[in-house]
């Protein structure tokens, strides 16, 4: 396994011993090595930010069910929450406040738009 964020020196020993590696000149090994990091390297991202992406939906999934009120604070929340799954999917505490604060403001506004609209049908 060829680490993505490595150099070419530190791998070499690693991949001198296959079979495919003498197919190449030396010069086309380095090429392909730092052409592969920088994909890898993509690909990684990528999948960090899908990782990341499914945990904030998991996360907002479980404030749903959670039915906070707009009063609710992020210290409730996740003394009432914070051992399930969907709570530990977002790793770092400050997106999940963020995370949280998003969607109370969410609930803030609805609660506001509905009590204008109560006021308008008296």
């Amino acid at each position: 396994q060829v680490s993505a964020f490595s150099t070419w020196e530190k791998e070499l020993h690693k991949i001198v011993f296959d079979p495919r590696y003498l197919l190449l000149n030396s010069e086309e090994r380095k090429q392909i090595f730092e052409q592969f990091v920088k994909t890898r390297i993509k690909e990684e991202y990528k999948e960090k930010k899908n990782k990341l992406l499914l945990a904030k939906e998991e996360f907002k999934k479980l404030l749903e069910e959670s039915k906070v009120s707009p009063r609710t604070t992020f210290k409730e929340f996740a003394e009432k929450y914070g051992r399930d799954q969907r709570f530990r999917l977002v790793q770092r505490k400050k997106d999940q406040e963020h995370f949280f604060n998003q969607f109370i403001l969410i609930l803030k506004k609805r609660d506001k738009e509905n009590r204008l609209r109560l006021r308008k049908m008296r």
